[in-house]
């Protein structure tokens, strides 16, 4: 099975991390997903892993704070995606 490149993200108020960044600091899949109280993700592929949509700012400063109690950096390890934009449209990232 050959891993998409490209991952999809959400407008509203959505998260991407770095798998690579959750082995760095020791972090299990588990506690991630439950940092952000969630069963699966939006998206993910090898190396790239995205949640979303959270509900409001304050709910994605939430879940920003508590990545960053985990031990990940913000910028480096994950960032946060909120852009308005047309229903018609959608935004993928990848890795470079």
């Amino acid at each position: 099975m050959v891993d998409k490149p490209y991952i999809s993200l959400t407008s509203e108020f959505g998260l991407v991390v770095r798998r690579q960044a959750l082995e760095e600091r020791g972090i299990s899949w588990s506690d991630l997903l439950s940092a952000l109280e969630v069963s699966e993700p939006l998206d993910s592929n090898s190396y790239l892993v995205s949640f979303g949509p959270h509900f409001g700012g304050e709910a994605l400063d939430a879940m920003t704070q508590r990545l960053i109690k985990m031990g990940l950096i913000y910028f480096d390890d994950f960032f946060e995606f909120s852009q308005p934009y047309p229903e018609w449209c959608c935004f993928k990232v990848g890795i470079k």
